[in-house]
């Protein structure tokens, strides 16, 4: 339990995130005016020598952070779970029925930027906080000035991948050196930045970290969460498998990181990043912050511009780290575990700061929840969203005022800004001095404008590209992506891949793949059938769809560059050989999807075209105009244009009933996936037998039973009991938490095997028995008008149960259905 949930309303003193005090000025009165720290690119920052202590200082502090009893609110484990799992309240005293099994997810909706923004804040917060608090106070008193000025103006750092596809080098290896605690030397500990590690080596299900998957469905990945004492970046295959000491402790493989971030062949020896040409585009084509906050598809017959978000990108590097086998940051119960979140998420902050630096007037009045199908704690269905909507958990003072979108909708209002954002070197301080946005402009230009370069760098030797004596005009070309976001297993995540056939006549998928991008989900089930997040489960319910945009230009370029089939960028040429070589595919857990499951997706690829003007001036932003959709080159189901690159057609198996299976652990439970009815089949089976009476002082006692309430608890309706010292079973109930009459039977040669059997059958008046499939009773129902919604397996304390340690439970709607199956 939280200790949110564990204080008492009238004492409850919330947590106030204020952002970090500039000067000792409340970052809330500050302006653009005012000089503030800036959060830095984390290898520049890391790698100059005048930021050591600073860069000391945060290591330090991180893994202080980490080291905290998870039970404390303002442990890295607590806030961490903020994002998802555990599903518990923080910072909030009470809990209701409308926030039970809830969680604060702000996915797939327009919220997305500016609630992460507020999230972020709290963790720099915290770091900041143990900086000054538990860190510095420990050096030598004349030491003590220095790192006192190093933590004032720290700031945390951001992962800029548009620039880069390789894992900070903070992130890169397990251990680090740091100073003393009392500064006389140095010593090597854990490094946080490569994964994050429970500080009481338990694993995170001791505080209600849960697995993932309905688990009486056979199908889809059971995820392990749970089990971890170690965060994991993308698995290699075993890895994440449960039982496992690499997936208990976590395993870290950055090189696989780095190789999904450069793995089209066009941009692996680029100087820029795979998303370098995508934030581009977000910050360069004009849209208003509806579209640019969320990958939701807001209308069916939705403009293509409208389908450029910052989401869908930010989903990507998550997929990117975490991998196709389920590292943290590939799942959005458990991704903010990963140390490497919140530097990802600081990049995707400073993005959203650029584009409100380009566009100041744009923001948000009002929207209502039932329009982005959002379903948060506090936000029930038609609720309107405004900017004064409370971003749940957050707070700004120890009164409980919670905090809200017009409260940060400037960094500088938290203590900090980027380097790009220094208004206050330019007159008018504020964004919108014309040296200041011209200087932005540049530097976006410069930094991420892949295709910009390439056509000024080709000076005249593309074909088809009109040159300009101030730039180059051309026709520029994208592909828009929709899809079910639900569609595949209820919510698990996917990658859809798009390729061009390089000889236009075979599929390479190494070669051909030009980009991907990652449908970042969950299901909404948790282990127990609970909602892992309402968001999610609404989104399900309502056949939520998300979109992406992708921009097939600089691919183009690169062919022409290279000596490709493709003639010239002009637009015949372009369509002709997107056509014919275009093809894409889905994959989940690194295995391509059959054409029977992608048809599910009801994906939709949209060829655009629009005019395209770039100028060798930097300071001028690029003219995007005249967006067209252009149907020869848009497909969706059968994975091509082009006849002989279609995936080929497979049908789905034959739909049999699917027979619900679990396993249930000794001293557990399970709910049933539907209550059991009469005529309603349980069968229980063991892996091993033992029959040697426990030596004990109580009753040598192994049990399962059936249970009125879903959680393990009510009435119970059935027992069945092993007593192996007394060579007896025997059958009971507890009606009104009283014990009925024994009904006891000989255990002498019941079991046949060494992996028995249990068969209860409910005939509607009765439960009848069958031992290894020979009938051993008919026991009369005790309380008839209740229904039985969970099974439990018990051995009385300190004794060996009979049979295994786990049982594996089938249940059948008829009996009928067992000789089916």
């Amino acid at each position: 339990m939280s200790t949110a949930e564990s204080t008492e309303t009238s004492e409850f003193q919330y947590f106030p995130i204020t952002g970090i005090s500039v000067n000792s000025e409340d970052p809330s009165k500050l302006g653009p005016e005012t000089p503030v720290p800036l959060r830095q690119n984390i290898d520049t920052w890391s790698q100059d020598p005048a930021n050591e202590k600073q860069v000391k200082l945060f290591v330090m502090a991180l893994l202080r952070f980490q080291q905290i009893d998870p039970k404390e609110r303002e442990s890295y484990f607590q806030i961490a779970g903020i994002h998802g799992q555990p599903n518990v309240l923080w910072d909030e005293p009470t809990v209701d029925e409308d926030t039970k099994g809830k969680g604060y997810c702000t996915h797939n909706n327009i919220l997305f930027p500016i609630w992460h923004r507020a999230y972020l804040a709290l963790y720099e917060q915290r770091i900041h906080e143990i900086m000054v608090n538990d860190i510095v106070p420990n050096f030598a008193e004349d030491q003590r000035p220095q790192w006192q000025e190093a933590a004032e103006t720290w700031r945390l750092p951001f992962w800029d991948w548009g620039l880069t596809t390789s894992v900070p080098d903070l992130c890169k290896y397990p251990y680090t050196f740091v100073p003393t605690a009392d500064g006389t030397g140095e010593e090597s500990i854990h490094n946080p930045l490569f994964q994050f590690r429970m500080p009481n080596n338990q694993p995170m299900s001791a505080y209600g970290m849960d697995n993932f998957k309905d688990p009486w469905v056979d199908d889809g990945d059971m995820l392990y969460y749970g089990e971890c004492v170690g965060t994991t970046r993308w698995p290699d295959l075993g890895e994440s498998a449960s039982g496992t000491n690499t997936w208990k402790y976590g395993v870290v493989n950055n090189y696989k990181v780095q190789e999904a971030m450069k793995k089209p062949e066009w941009v692996a020896d680029s100087p820029y990043g795979q998303p370098s040409e995508m934030i581009y585009r977000l910050l360069s084509t004009p849209m208003d912050y509806t579209t640019f906050a969320t990958t939701a598809q807001l209308t069916e017959d939705q403009n293509i511009t409208n389908d450029i978000n910052i989401e869908y990108l930010h989903n990507n590097i998550h997929g990117w780290v975490g991998g196709d086998l389920n590292g943290h940051m590939s799942q959005i119960p458990v991704a903010s575990f990963d140390p490497m979140f919140w530097l990802h998420h600081c990049n995707i902050d400073r993005i959203f700061a650029l584009w409100q630096a380009l566009n100041p007037d744009k923001w948000f009045e009002k929207s209502t929840v039932n329009e982005f199908f959002q379903q948060v704690i506090g936000l029930p269905k038609g609720t309107e969203i405004t900017p004064n909507t409370p971003l749940r958990p957050f707070h700004k003072d120890t009164s409980g005022t919670p905090m809200k979108s017009v409260d940060v909708r400037y960094p500088y209002k938290l203590g900090h800004t980027y380097p790009e954002l220094q208004t206050w070197t330019y007159k008018p301080e504020n964004y919108t001095s014309e040296p200041f946005l011209a200087n932005l402009r540049k530097t976006i230009n410069d930094l991420y404008g892949m295709s910009r370069q390439q056509l000024i760098d080709a000076t005249g030797n593309i074909k088809g590209v009109e040159y300009l004596e101030d730039g180059t005009k051309s026709m520029d070309y994208s592909f828009s992506v929709r899809y079910r976001k639900y569609a595949i297993g209820g919510g698990e995540p996917f990658w859809i891949r798009i390729y061009l056939s390089q000889d236009g006549k075979t599929r390479n998928a190494s070669m051909d793949l030009i980009t991907e991008l990652y449908n970042f989900s969950q299901k909404p089930e948790d282990n127990s059938g609970k909602l892992a997040c309402g968001n999610c489960k609404d989104n399900k319910d309502n056949d939520m769809r998300s979109t992406a945009s992708i921009s097939l230009t600089p691919i183009l370029i690169s062919l022409l560059k290279s000596g490709k089939d493709l003639a010239s960028l002009a637009k015949d040429d372009v369509l002709k050989f997107i056509q014919e070589r275009a093809y894409w595919r889905v994959f989940k857990s690194g295995k391509e999807l059959e054409s029977w499951q992608v048809d599910a997706l009801d994906l939709k690829i949209i060829g655009s075209t629009n005019d395209s003007t770039v100028y060798n001036d930097a300071t001028k932003p690029p003219k995007l105009e005249n967006f067209k959709e252009e149907p020869s080159i848009s497909g969706g189901p059968g994975g091509a244009m082009n006849p002989a690159f279609k995936q080929p057609v497979t049908v789905a198996p034959p739909v049999v009933p699917a027979i619900p299976k679990a396993a249930l652990k000794v001293n557990s439970f399970l709910p049933f996936k539907e209550v059991l009815k009469a005529d309603g089949v349980v069968i229980i089976d063991s892996a091993s037998l033992d029959l040697t009476p426990a030596k004990t002082s109580g009753i040598d006692n192994t049990q399962i039973f059936l249970n009125e309430g879903k959680n393990g608890d009510g009435d119970i309706l059935f027992l069945l009991s092993i007593r192996r010292a007394e060579n007896q079973i025997v059958f009971n109930t507890n009606i009104d938490n009283a014990f009925g009459k024994e009904v006891r039977i000989s255990l002498e040669n019941r079991f046949k095997g060494k992996t028995p059997s249990i068969l209860i059958h409910d005939q509607g008046d009765g439960y009848e028995v069958f031992i290894d499939w020979k009938h051993a009773l008919y026991f009369e129902k005790r309380a008839p008008g209740k229904i039985a919604q969970s099974v439990s397996y018990g051995v009385n304390t300190g004794q060996t149960p009979a049979w295994s340690s786990s049982l594996k439970v089938k249940v059948y709607a008829s009996m009928k259905e067992v000789f089916h199956h």
